[in-house]
């Protein structure tokens, strides 16, 4: 019985949760800004989250992300639950496409396959034969927002979270203050920088490219291969 006990303790030594599993060798290609219906993007969470699921997840444009899930503590019961943040690859092997999850020194914390099934995103991680359901959308503070008066410049600084999105409780006139977010439009790669993984493969003229960062489209991204 998987528990998240285990994928904790794994998250927490830093060491990589890919050592018998499937190999990701390569970054999915930057296509622009992700709109969150044809690859994972943005906030989402599970309905009824289990030992050893996530129960949010918000995916950053930056490559950055929080997660949050339920942890069943060593007496029994459940703990508060365990929140990571650091940064996020969209990868892939020859048939699995994976939400890579990395710690803030780029050290590898481990990875979730993905699809997506009637327009919801179910995950599996890596190694394991369990999907969940994870839907669209998040609230408010667990996408690391705050729930504000619904009143001008309420969030002059940071961002106005889609309702849709980002729930502040169904209450009326308050809208979600997101952080700010850094600016993503480049026009040359020094414009670009951030937290970056550790991920190294062996391009197609047998090069070996880590990730770093690249303008691409006007809008900076991590790549490897170029």
């Amino acid at each position: 019985m998987r528990t998240y006990l285990l994928i904790a303790l794994i998250a927490v030594s830093g060491c990589s949760a890919d050592q018998g599993s499937d190999q990701d060798t390569d970054l999915d290609a930057p296509t622009g800004k992700a709109d969150g219906s044809t690859t994972p993007a943005g906030a989402y969470t599970n309905g009824t989250p289990h030992y050893g699921e996530l129960s949010t997840m918000v995916l950053n444009a930056d490559h950055t992300f929080s997660r949050s899930a339920i942890v069943a503590c060593a007496g029994g019961g459940t703990c508060s639950p365990l929140v990571q943040h650091g940064t996020f690859l969209l990868t892939h092997s020859s048939t699995k496409r994976y939400v890579h999850f990395y710690a803030d020194d780029g050290s590898s914390l481990d990875k979730y396959q993905w699809k997506f099934v009637s327009g919801k995103l179910e995950l599996n991680y890596d190694g394991d034969d369990h999907w969940f359901v994870l839907a669209k959308g998040t609230t408010c503070a667990s996408a690391g927002g705050t729930c504000t008066a619904l009143v001008p410049d309420a969030c002059e600084i940071g961002s106005i979270g889609d309702a849709n999105q980002y729930s502040c409780g169904g209450g009326l006139g308050v809208e979600c203050c997101l952080p700010p977010q850094p600016d993503a439009s480049c026009t040359a790669s020094s414009d670009c920088s951030g937290l970056l993984p550790q991920f190294c493969t062996t391009c197609s003229n047998g090069d070996e490219a880590c990730a770093h960062w690249s303008c691409v489209n006007n809008a900076c991204a991590i790549v490897s291969c170029e």
